[in-house]
């Protein structure tokens, strides 16, 4: 998935600004999609470029004038096109897995501190995660199509997250043990 198609995603909600998109895109894609606010300014200066997004200038007195981008019809017919093609499963790259791989030739309690704060890092994010279920989507049967979309990727969080702490009270049971 390219930027782009993140942004045009986000931007299906309605007109908004780089800062407001910027806001938004880390409360809700940017969970499993990164990208920093020069990024996203970079990549809606090209999808207005190639006409997927139609910018506005909106003129404000007390502050800098705004510029507010809207999805175009050429940037749906991107997304069409991006969602009818078949998705690769994501590439892992697990630098703890790598350390280990080093398991009895390095200290045992430095890789033990690691698996705490790894554990405690998915534990604040399976909580944020139930928070954010709890308040929007508590009845997930009477979701819109566009809103039972984002309810899957939080359920697929949750799920991740809670099998992630799964994962490190194991590691950490069997590292102890070494």
């Amino acid at each position: 998935m390219a930027l782009s198609h993140a942004i045009l995603v986000s931007l299906l909600d309605g007109p908004q600004s780089g800062y407001d998109l910027g806001k938004r895109f880390d409360k809700t894609v940017g969970y499993f999609w990164k990208a920093s606010s020069q990024q996203i300014y970079l990549e809606l200066h090209k999808l207005a470029a190639t006409d997927a997004v139609r910018a506005e200038t909106v003129t404000q007195s007390d502050r800098p004038n705004r510029i507010v981008y809207q999805i175009t019809d050429h940037g749906r017919a991107m997304l069409a096109t991006w969602v009818d093609k078949p998705t690769e499963p994501p590439s892992v790259k697990e630098e703890l897995l790598v350390k280990l791989f080093a398991l009895g030739d390095v200290d045992t309690n430095a890789l033990l501190r690691e698996l705490d704060r790894r554990r405690a890092y998915h534990v604040e994010r399976l909580s944020d995660y139930e928070a954010v279920m709890q308040k929007y989507y508590s009845k997930p049967h009477s979701l819109s199509p566009r809103k039972l979309g984002r309810y899957l990727g939080l359920r697929m969080g949750i799920q991740s997250e809670g099998n992630m702490i799964a994962w490190c009270d194991e590691a950490l049971k069997l590292v102890k043990e070494t």
